[in-house]
């Protein structure tokens, strides 16, 4: 047992770390994913690095090409995009409602602190090592919100879903940030009164505005989108 709970945490980190750089587009859509590359920059040894991209093939971060290894997934075009946000409009109001009945204090803290941190940073927004602060704290507002509705499926289901729609909230335009702080303090707000309907349905609003918000970054970029051009 003690061998296998270090190289499990070493695998996650691995995981973690290139999950991070194609949120981030440190490693951009469709780049070639070298497995001694990454494992040279990472310092580890090649087998969790590939461990990493088969977890995020699965996630659809990551494609494995015949004869060629694995590549970072190309941004999704219009339909994909769709269904994610249909998924998310399906769990995520419901992960919000279970929460209000279930969050504790030292969640409501964390919650009202990550708010905070998007404030600080969503006037610079524009730059896009800013808006990788405000991405994270983004990810983590929503992530505590699943993390306390209780249903742990749920929340590791979400977390998938989030690192995809992440993948275009670096092309964010001007005045959108301000929008989903609004939205996050609706939803806090909610959850503060302990009111589920309520929780659930700030939630649903703001999944439907953010979605929108995030289209006209996704329109062409994808597949479906180009051979609709064609």
């Amino acid at each position: 047992m003690t061998l296998i709970q270090p190289r499990q945490m070493l695998a996650d980190t691995v995981y973690e770390a290139i999950e991070q750089r194609l949120v981030n587009h440190d490693i951009e859509p469709g780049a070639k994913l070298n497995i001694s590359t990454l494992a040279q920059e990472l310092d580890v040894s090649p087998t969790p690095v590939r461990e990493a991209l088969a977890r995020l093939e699965a996630d659809g971060l990551a494609v494995k090409r015949p004869n060629a290894g694995y590549a970072a997934a190309p941004l999704m075009g219009s339909k994909d995009f769709d269904e994610l946000f249909e998924m998310r409009l399906l769990l995520e109001p419901a992960a919000a409602g279970r929460a209000a009945a279930r969050v504790g204090e030292d969640d409501l803290r964390a919650l009202t602190d990550t708010l905070a941190e998007m404030r600080k940073v969503q006037g610079g927004a524009g730059s896009r090592a800013t808006l990788r602060l405000f991405v994270h704290q983004d990810a983590l507002f929503h992530d505590i919100i699943a993390n306390s509705g209780g249903n742990t499926l749920m929340a590791d289901t979400l977390r998938r879903f989030r690192a995809h729609t992440h993948l275009y909230r670096l092309y964010f335009r001007e005045g959108i940030t301000d929008a989903t702080c609004r939205e996050h303090e609706r939803v806090l707000d909610a959850l503060r009164e302990a009111d589920a309907d309520a929780a659930a349905a700030t939630m649903r609003t703001h999944l439907r505005r953010a979605q929108q918000r995030l289209l006209p970054t996704v329109i062409g970029t994808g597949p479906d989108d180009a051979d609709s051009r064609a």
